[in-house]
């Protein structure tokens, strides 16, 4: 199972949902993107990336009105900024918004895409996904993922919530990309196990205004 975001009247990744409607006759288009973070320290630039993969689906079997029109599901791991005294992890989870990082990137890569429904986000993914779907550019400042910091990396109930400005984010670039979805994160933080990042409950809540889960920090891919 993986997080869905659902695009439209719906929320946005807000639960974990199932995209409705027989898949044979559904509509379906994919692309990937690669996130940049960049960081002023006083060492200097620092950046780390990764790429994720979004997958759109549009239900064209909907009889009922309680099934899904459509959703999103966005696969990939929190991007690690290496600086001194411990690395900071950009999760895949944004501050009350919405949106989920798939949307807000597939958005920004594709800004004339209209907001609204799956029959307005799907194109623009069948868009990125194809020959000349190259596409680049920023991530707007208010749809920036949420960014935290462990006191000891082998133990979640440590992390902290960092403030971008106080540790120097200088941008986040986005680019379509034909590489692979980055793996791995979970020789690091070996206590995300192998469930592909999905849990049934919080990991933790340390006094964060989230909660966030293993899936903050590695959706859809699993070990």
């Amino acid at each position: 199972m993986t997080r869905r975001e659902v695009i439209g009247i719906l929320s946005v990744g807000a639960a974990s949902l199932a995209i409705g409607g027989c898949g044979l006759l559904n509509s379906r288009a994919s692309y990937r993107f690669r996130m940049t973070v960049e960081m002023d320290t006083p060492q200097g630039l620092r950046a780390g990336s990764s790429v994720y993969e979004v997958v759109a689906e549009k239900n064209n079997t909907r009889l009922l009105a309680e099934e899904r029109a459509g959703g999103v599901i966005t696969r990939g791991e929190a991007v690690v900024v290496d600086v001194p005294g411990g690395a900071i992890y950009v999760l895949l989870t944004l501050p009350k918004t919405t949106n989920g990082l798939g949307a807000v990137a597939t958005y920004a890569l594709s800004p004339e895409t209209e907001r609204g429904g799956i029959d307005n986000f799907l194109p623009a993914v069948k868009k990125l996904g194809g020959w000349f779907g190259d596409a680049k550019a920023e991530l707007p400042r208010e749809d920036w993922p949420l960014m935290v910091w462990f006191g000891d990396i082998n133990d979640p109930k440590t992390v902290q919530r960092v403030e971008p400005d106080a540790i120097g984010v200088k941008r986040i670039l986005l680019e379509s990309t034909g590489d692979e979805v980055t793996t791995g994160i979970e020789r690091t933080l070996k206590w995300l196990g192998d469930r592909g990042g999905v849990v049934s409950g919080p990991t933790f809540n340390a006094n964060l205004t989230e909660t966030i889960y293993n899936e903050a920090f590695r959706l859809g891919i699993s070990k």
